[in-house]
């Protein structure tokens, strides 16, 4: 029996992100923008922290998410969430409580209030400008991070276990055999519009490779392929001091902002009454940590950006 899942326009950024989309700040900009980094960053890490106190709060009090997926096709409509509440048992009064999000969501969001709330006009323009370039790709995390490093932060490829790159490979490709398509935008598909294979999956040794031959993981420049390389499940104390860090997962297509070694995630197609549309926990992706894994969707090597100073 073939598993039904929708596949959206995000699919579409691992075909058209580009790694020269990049703002060139000016001296004098990333200068300014030094000054504001420690409040960008606390800013940051304590917005992904309330999005998720917020969550559980308010799950366990009505049972049902305030934060649901951007990409449910059965939530889209303020009546399909009336709908949807009802059918949980929850008030449909709640519905105008309700706000969309996704992995890139989140931690744009956060990041915008970030930057613009220095209330300085040229870190609210560079996140402007930056904020642009994302949307032009698709929302692509990749995109990103590289605009991100442009400030100065550091690009980290991430792989707990490199000598599994082979057997995740042929893992990743077989969890999406029979998968058919019920939207898609880009990608590769056989005659019948089935899924069949895409670059985000099925391409961790030929990224590691890459990676340890050229410093580059799909668009992004490496600065550090040691520190997050072979670290199985015990993540380095010299990476838990960073109080934001922003990681991508899949060549882009999953993002996972976190804080002193802990990831907080949310995730864009879930139901409405599973507290798992959000998830927390430490940057342990082999050992039930986070990022966290779906039926079809393992996480398990790829990028993280890392703020000056950390």
């Amino acid at each position: 029996m073939k598993t039904t899942i929708l596949l959206f326009s995000f699919f579409a950024q691992l075909a058209f992100a580009n790694t020269t989309d990049v703002i060139t700040p000016s001296e004098s900009e990333k200068k300014e923008y030094l000054a504001y980094n420690r409040q960008i960053i606390q800013s940051s890490s304590e917005c992904i922290q309330n999005y998720w106190k917020t969550h559980v709060e308010f799950f366990n009090k009505h049972k049902v998410s305030k934060y649901y997926g951007s990409n449910n096709p059965n939530l889209k409509t303020r009546d399909q969430r009336i709908a949807a509440l009802k059918k949980a048992g929850a008030p449909t009064s709640l519905v105008d409580q309700l706000e969309s999000t996704s992995c890139i969501g989140m931690a744009r969001a956060c990041m915008k209030q970030a930057f613009l709330g220095t209330k300085n006009e040229v870190i609210k323009d560079l996140w402007n400008r930056m904020d642009k370039i994302l949307v032009a790709n698709g929302a692509d995390g990749s995109v990103l991070a590289n605009n991100l490093q442009t400030l100065g932060w550091k690009i980290l490829y991430w792989n707990p276990k490199p000598e599994e790159n082979t057997s995740w490979d042929k893992q990743d490709v077989k969890n999406l055999t029979g998968v058919k398509v019920v939207k898609w935008d880009s990608g590769i598909k056989n005659s019948k519009g089935e899924f069949v294979y895409h670059s985000g999956w099925g391409m961790h040794a030929s990224r590691y490779r890459e990676v340890m031959k050229k410093d580059k993981y799909y668009v992004s420049k490496i600065d550090d392929k040691t520190t997050l390389v072979n670290f199985g499940s015990v993540l380095p104390e010299s990476f838990k001091r960073a109080p934001f860090f922003f990681g991508v997962a899949h060549a882009g297509y999953h993002v996972f902002p976190g804080f002193y070694g802990e990831v907080i995630e949310a995730h864009s197609s879930r139901q409405l009454d599973s507290i798992n549309n959000m998830e927390r926990g430490a940057f342990n992706p082999l050992n039930g940590g986070s990022p966290m894994w779906s039926k079809t969707e393992w996480y398990r090597s790829g990028i993280v950006a890392v703020p000056p100073e950390f």
